[in-house]
């Protein structure tokens, strides 16, 4: 069966199921659901807080406050917490919406300094990232949490080798399928959000699995960490190489190696 989503809508085959509806007097929430979902080139129903909702609508976003004077099943209430961004709170309505066990939650990630993460419900991008490598696991575990998928796969691309030896090594406590992708031609050669985009291609592409065993990195890897260390704080130290093996295989980042080099943490 093919699920759809159009115009903040689920289609199951032919048939229309349910509608996405925004209820909420809270201006800057308003806002930013608004504008996501302009983003998306979608339509979203909005209701004032106490009007009656009809039934064609599945799925309503409101805030943890309002949802007391709200009469709707309280399973298919997206409460938007204040310090989420509007692209996850809408990526948890249409889930919602889909309110299936076995739809697939496909996390692509393109390794890099700054590295590209998409988010898919199958075919249909849910959420976008643009992050530090140090800050991939904590955005993963995110995305994982907010969406509570039955099945989640992570496929992460192959180059920029070290940078993805941390990210998966890192990842592998999630307990998440992941697979590494050959992502040679997923990059584009130009326009905007080079890396984003390549995260999507990546999402689209199958993988080898890895399991759950850790990457072990190479000894140049490591003297590459400690090279980083010592440039990092302007030739004052190198870490060790217990710290940085630590750091090649995402336990520790960068920057908390140094400080417990220095004794400060």
């Amino acid at each position: 069966m093919q699920y759809i989503v159009e115009d903040s809508q689920v289609w199951k085959g032919g048939d229309r199921i349910k509608q996405i509806a925004l209820i909420t007097d809270d201006f800057s929430l308003h806002q930013s659901i608004i504008s996501e979902i302009r983003s998306r080139n979608l339509k979203i129903t909005t209701f004032r807080v106490g009007e009656e909702i009809p039934v064609h609508i599945g799925v309503v976003i409101t805030t943890d406050s309002e949802t007391g004077a709200i009469d709707f099943d309280p399973d298919h209430i997206v409460v938007a917490d204040p310090a989420e961004r509007a692209d996850m709170i809408v990526g948890r309505a249409i889930m919602k919406l889909w309110d299936i066990k076995d739809v697939s939650i496909i996390i692509g990630i393109d390794p890099g300094e700054r590295t590209g993460v998409a988010v898919l419900a199958e075919t249909t991008v849910l959420s976008t990232y643009c992050v530090p490598m140090a800050e991939v696991y904590q955005t993963v575990l995110r995305i994982m949490k907010s969406v509570h998928p039955g099945h989640v796969i992570i496929r992460i691309g192959h180059g920029a080798r070290l940078i993805r030896t941390q990210i998966v090594n890192s990842l592998t406590k999630l307990g998440a399928h992941i697979e590494l992708v050959d992502e040679t031609g997923t990059t584009p050669a130009k326009g905007r959000d080079p890396d984003i985009r390549a995260a999507i291609r990546i999402a689209h592409l199958k993988g080898t699995p890895i399991g759950k065993k850790f990457i072990t990195p190479s000894i140049g890897e490591i003297r590459s960490i400690q090279d980083q260390s010592r440039a990092k704080t302007g030739g004052e130290l190198t870490i060790s190489r217990a710290l940085a093996e630590k750091v090649a295989t995402g336990e520790l980042i960068l920057e908390d190696a140094i400080l417990i080099q220095k004794g400060e943490k």
